[in-house]
């Protein structure tokens, strides 16, 4: 079986950058044995759903949002499963780690939460890309990124930031400061799946 690894944290923390540099270097050791999926996946007519609620042109209740954030995810349970069989090594770039954090600011049941998600395969190992939301909104501003519902609200952010750190002490997630630069991240990244 294949391995999966959570790359995890609020926006402009790092994850994208980290986990392409991640599929790259593992995918040079063994050419076609690495997966790449980011969530939400807005490919699909589900996560074109979730981009508007996220650019505000629909409005649904944070049940609702939740939940379409976890379908999205079963959208690619197949391909996830199919990838693992074939003994491939699985980067998510998030997981339902988010929903649960998100969830969580957002006033939801952390049971109802994880229900959202039972049955989805599990993750080998998470790693938390610590930042905080005013480093996260500065990113944001120094490179014109647009924000979304989410990202507007810093006080919201900094309850997400909250949930994410309470989480990892609870699950055993892998917390690195996203402060310092990609190169050194991305070491402790690759001495971390050492480990694993």
């Amino acid at each position: 079986m294949g391995k999966i690894i959570v790359l995890e944290g609020l926006d402009k923390s790092g994850k994208t950058t980290q986990a392409h540099l991640l599929h790259d270097y593992l995918n040079d050791k063994n050419p076609g044995q690495t997966v790449l999926f980011s969530f939400p996946d807005y490919s699909t007519t589900i996560g074109q759903e979730i981009r508007s609620f996220l650019d505000g042109k629909v409005q649904y209740n944070a049940e609702t949002k939740h939940m379409l954030l976890s379908a999205n995810r079963w959208e690619k349970k197949e391909s996830i499963l199919e990838s693992l069989s074939s003994g491939k090594t699985i980067i998510l770039n998030r997981y339902y780690q988010s929903n649960l954090v998100y969830g969580l600011a957002n006033g939801l049941d952390f049971e109802w939460l994880t229900i959202l998600d039972k049955g989805m395969p599990k993750e080998d190992v998470t790693i938390l890309l610590d930042i905080s939301p005013r480093v996260s909104y500065l990113r944001s501003i120094v490179n014109n990124f647009i924000l979304d519902d989410f990202e507007k609200n810093r006080e919201f952010l900094e309850r997400v930031r909250i949930n994410y750190l309470k989480l990892a002490k609870s699950f055993d997630w892998n917390v690195l400061h996203s402060d310092n630069s990609k190169d050194i991240i991305f070491k402790s990244i690759l001495d971390i799946i050492g480990e694993h």
